[in-house]
């Protein structure tokens, strides 16, 4: 079926109005749709437009490959094939009449020519282990992370560059990631220290650094010069880029960036460990012999032709900062070598002796683990709480034990005063305004019991404390580490607002609030408890 009567939004089936057409069919045509299908029927076109856009279609139809996410394959691998093998004429037929039937040679046949080649899910993109959510307000936003590695790394290094350079240095780091740590279509988790300590181990102290060494020892012992030593193979350096050579094509076939970034950044490795244990440096005389130079040449010219072979294979991740390793190798513009087919049949033994390095540089400057909580702030100021409608889901139990989280992220508290009790901090000589019993029913308390606490650096006020609730366990900080030890709370039974909207603090999420009374003028915090033996999860009423 493709359309529905459950809804009255859509297209209306022409001859039955209480029919519309079904989403997934009008959204789905649009990709054959935009490329020129149908375009013989359009009045608005001429002969010629038409021409163009028929030939659009068989140039471009069927897709090779279709790319989508996990949640979506059924309309992709069920809906979609079931469309397009309906387009067949041959199955045409009016109404009441039966369907004709086909050879399954003829479906086959069509079949090969309409439906696309290949459909491949990508997984989810986690951020500290939760699903990314607009309504959670746990979203990582691209704008965060160009600012924050464009202004806070590019621009301290670069502080002449482009606010369109500083982007896309950014997004090439942040693609690196993405590729690198993440197994194409599976699951994978995005935190800010990820990205940073990814972004130091592998383009800044790696690939950065062995081009900076080799570079600049070519500028010194060679007059920027690229030696000629091809016939004095390194063997490890050179039989493992060609190992890694032969296995580029192979895991491109099968989208498994993370293992083809892996083999590069292994080849990152194996050169600089070569020159490290042959230290050119070491034998470089005041007056060089024939000897010393051979031998130097030797090593940095399979580390030079190894980074030439390196940065092609890294450019379709990273074309910005490997257009500026390429132009110091003095190759030109890789964006024109890639143009030319240069990089698609890489070879050992590609670059040739005499070339003229370009003006060096740095290419990826360090970045600084503080870089974390400057995004964090970014993104805590452009998720503002956000006002929640109507009752607050209940708890879930869960057998799993995983966290169950509510509401939006919220930026946390000032000065490290997350409440514990209430926004008062001691008690007032009037009432509350009075609440109906709807109200207070929205209020989700349960019985938990702390089954960790420690202080959490730098943050005097604040403890981490993971509480059981029975059916799931959670992570709470609370504002009490000048009146609580952390040792004397572990076992403690409490009561907590279970279904209170996440805030963060710290990098940390808080799942929740512990209710205590708010005693004397300085409001010293007394945790709730209980005289009886009260069963874990127990709601309070």
């Amino acid at each position: 079926s493709i359309s529905r009567t459950s809804f009255t939004w859509g297209i209306p089936v022409p001859g039955n109005e209480k029919h519309v057409v079904y989403v997934w069919l009008d959204a789905l045509a649009n990709y054959i749709t935009a490329i020129g299908y149908g375009a013989e029927d359009r009045v608005d076109l001429t002969t010629e437009q038409k021409q163009e856009e028929q030939a659009k279609f068989a140039r471009y139809w069927p897709a090779d490959v279709h790319l989508v996410g996990k949640e979506i394959t059924r309309f992709h691998c069920v809906y979609w094939p079931a469309f397009l093998l309906a387009l067949n004429p041959k199955l045409k037929h009016g109404a009441g009449e039966p369907m004709p039937r086909i050879a399954p040679a003829e479906h086959a046949e069509w079949a090969s020519q309409w439906l696309p080649k290949s459909v491949v899910a990508n997984g989810w993109l986690l951020f500290e282990e939760s699903k990314m959510s607009k309504s959670r307000g746990n979203v990582v936003r691209t704008e965060t992370i160009l600012d924050a590695f464009g202004e806070e790394v590019y621009a301290k290094q670069f502080p002449d560059s482009t606010k369109a350079e500083r982007d896309l240095f950014a997004a090439d780091v942040l693609r690196y990631f993405l590729l690198r740590e993440i197994p194409f279509g599976q699951d994978g988790t995005f935190s800010f220290d990820a990205l940073i300590t990814r972004y130091n181990a592998d383009l800044a102290n790696g690939y950065g650094n062995l081009v900076s060494r080799t570079l600049t020892m070519i500028y010194k012992y060679f007059d920027g010069q690229i030696p000629d030593s091809r016939e004095l193979r390194r063997v490890v350096v050179c039989s493992s880029a060609e190992e890694l050579l032969g296995v580029v094509e192979e895991c491109a076939e099968a989208y498994d960036f993370s293992k083809l970034i892996g083999n590069v950044q292994t080849q990152v490795a194996i050169t600089d460990i070569d020159i490290t244990a042959s230290a050119p440096w070491k034998i470089n005389l005041d007056v060089p012999t024939e000897t010393t130079e051979s031998h130097q040449a030797a090593v940095l010219y399979p580390a030079v032709e190894s980074i030439r072979i390196i940065t092609a294979l890294l450019y379709p991740v990273m074309p910005f900062a490997t257009a500026s390793v390429w132009r110091q190798l003095g190759l030109g513009e890789i964006d024109e070598a890639a143009r030319n087919g240069e990089l698609k049949d890489l070879k050992w033994g590609g670059l040739k002796p005499g070339t003229k390095l370009g003006p060096l540089g740095p290419i990826f400057p360090r970045a600084d683990k503080g870089l974390a909580q400057i995004m964090t702030d970014m993104e805590s100021q452009n998720n503002p709480p956000k006002p929640t409608d109507g009752e607050p889901a209940p708890p879930k139990h869960d057998p799993t034990g995983s966290t169950t989280k509510y509401g939006d992220s919220s930026p946390s508290a000032q000065n490290d005063k997350l409440p514990v009790a209430s926004e008062s901090s001691k008690p007032t000589s009037e009432n509350s305004p009075t609440i109906t019993i709807d109200d207070f029913a929205k209020v989700d308390l349960r019985v938990a019991q702390i089954v960790v606490a420690e202080r959490i650096p730098k943050a005097d006020k604040l403890l981490r404390l993971e509480v059981d609730l029975g059916y799931e366990k959670r992570q709470i900080l609370a504002g009490i580490a000048e009146h609580y030890a952390p040792e004397d709370l572990i076992g403690r039974k409490v009561v907590i607002v279970a279904n209170l909207a996440p805030r963060k603090m710290r990098g940390l999420e808080s799942q929740g609030m512990l209710v205590a009374a708010s005693l004397g003028d300085h409001g010293r915090p007394s945790l709730a408890g209980f005289l009886e033996a009260v069963e874990l999860g127990a709601r309070l009423r």
